[in-house]
């Protein structure tokens, strides 16, 4: 479904991505896992079309999508949910839901129906639907953020920190409604550095450091890979990183 190969990436002279080459199967979920500043997240901003990238090839779907506007790439239906600034805050929920929609906006059948299946997997944003987004809790917000992702119908779904400052239950939610959305056919790239949840429910997983991929394999490889362990946890935290 998406390839990309020897994509580089810079923030001004400092380069923060070197020949990132990875691939990711229809009805896959794949990690993306690392310590802070490891490139994860621009990594995506590249994919996506936000951040450019100087190299390489970005094939979505048979089409490169290398030179197309971000908006061009969401129409293919490959759709990210960024770690910050998920929502539009002065806006209620259905407002953001259906801005979630725009590009399929033509179509207010189907539009409907898109809403109705987020509700069905969201019930708190059913109840929520004139409230501002700003006054949401975190794990609304979360649910908010995927929920306006869906309305585009992603064939391809991108999420970046999920579980990012949210309470364990909510976490604990939120991985649950990744495996819900797996379940349902969605193709997944999860950047996530709760490293032991996000491998548990990967069929492949590959490890980012100083941007380079350093390992990959199956989720359960990895977790019981010794040097996974180093890298996330260091010698010291290995038996937490077991517990």
């Amino acid at each position: 479904m998406l390839k990309i190969k020897n994509i580089d990436a810079f923030f001004g002279k400092i380069q923060v991505l070197r020949h990132v080459s990875l691939h990711i199967g229809a009805g896959e979920i794949v990690s993306l896992v690392g310590s802070n500043g490891a490139g994860k997240t621009t990594l995506l901003n590249v994919i996506s079309g936000i951040h450019p990238s100087p190299n390489g090839s970005r094939v979505f779907l048979e089409t490169e999508t290398r030179g197309l506007r971000p908006d061009r790439i969401v129409a293919l239906g490959l759709i990210q949910v960024p770690e910050a600034d998920k929502v539009f805050n002065p806006l209620n929920v259905l407002e953001n839901l259906e801005l979630g929609g725009y590009l399929r906006r033509g179509d207010p059948q189907s539009l409907k129906e898109n809403l109705e299946q987020v509700f069905q997997l969201f019930p708190v944003l059913r109840e929520r639907t004139e409230q501002p987004a700003a006054f949401l809790s975190g794990g609304e917000r979360q649910m908010l953020a995927l929920g306006k992702a869906l309305m585009a119908r992603p064939k391809l779904l991108m999420l970046d920190e999920p579980s990012l400052g949210l309470a364990p239950t909510v976490v604990a939610e939120i991985f649950q409604t990744i495996r819900s959305l797996h379940g349902r056919g969605t193709t997944i790239l999860l950047v996530e550095q709760n490293a032991r949840e996000a491998l548990r429910i990967s069929n492949r997983a590959y490890v980012l450091d100083t941007g380079r991929i350093l390992l990959t394999g199956t989720g359960e490889e990895l977790l019981g890979n010794e040097e996974v362990k180093r890298a996330f946890l260091g010698k010291d935290y290995r038996g937490k990183w077991e517990r």
